[in-house]
């Protein structure tokens, strides 16, 4: 069989599919927020829906539509006890393959004062989790893991307190941190989180641009050393809608396509 291909030209507009890294932050910062907020161009890749599974079992509500999907988290509220949806009253999450996930959603299952269970898949059961067994006991959470490794079982609720971590590892352990600090009560005028050897800056410039989108407390950066909530702060009034950015690295397939 012979196949003729004869060149052609593409045009119009297409979306890139939806970034990883946004749609689940957008995820995190939906649930903590605890009101209604619609996201616009959902992500569909595992990683994203073990994030909408996480959030679902931490007491949100998620309305898929065509284009979007609505998440209600009125429920969802600090040093509460959540009522997950396998009625149990601890819990499990699973975060799927997803390293953002596991690292980002830990300290935001720590705002409640559940006893719960958090594992993964894949390689994500191989990897060092040994950041939360230093980090957690200095904001009130209880936390014991596989040695190191998951499952790792936590209870809270998280209290922020001014403490200082290695952004060596990873920036994802700061987001994390970031969302938790800017729901939970706290002590004192202002709380902050000291960081040492941060990495991957511009993914923590998406986390507070996700934050101020949502309307959530956004802290004083001062050159990324170091993170400062103020009690006083008033967070922007928002829509409480979020378009989750398209993929540069998944664009670049369409951008060959018109050359």
């Amino acid at each position: 069989m012979n196949v003729t291909i004869s060149p052609s030209v593409l045009k119009g507009d297409i979306l890139a599919p939806a970034s990883k890294s946004s749609m689940q932050r957008a995820c995190a910062a939906g649930l903590v927020a605890a009101k209604r907020s619609v996201v616009y161009n959902p992500g569909h890749s595992n990683d994203d829906k073990a994030a909408m599974g996480i959030i679902q079992a931490l007491g949100a509500i998620i309305e898929k539509g065509n284009e979007e999907i609505t998440i209600d988290s009125t429920g969802f509220s600090p040093a509460a006890e959540v009522a997950f949806m396998n009625g149990d009253q601890g819990g499990t999450i699973n975060c799927g393959e997803s390293g953002l996930s596991i690292r980002m959603f830990t300290p935001l299952a720590a705002l409640t004062s559940n006893k719960i269970t958090i594992n993964g898949e894949g390689s994500l059961v191989t990897r060092p989790m040994d950041f939360f067994d230093e980090i957690l006991p200095q904001v009130g959470v209880t936390v014991a893991s596989n040695g190191g490794k998951l499952p790792l079982v936590i209870q809270g609720p998280l209290q922020p307190k001014n403490i200082t971590i290695d952004g060596s590892l990873s920036s994802q352990f700061l987001t994390g941190l970031l969302l938790a600090f800017a729901v939970a009560p706290f002590e004192g005028d202002s709380v902050s989180i000291k960081v040492n050897n941060l990495k991957s800056k511009p993914y923590i410039d998406l986390t507070l641009d996700v934050m101020k989108k949502f309307g959530l407390k956004v802290p004083e950066n001062k050159n990324y050393e170091e993170f400062i909530f103020h009690k006083d702060a008033v967070p922007a009034e928002v829509t409480a809608n979020y378009t989750v950015e398209g993929d540069w690295s998944g664009g670049a397939f369409l951008l060959v396509a018109v050359r």
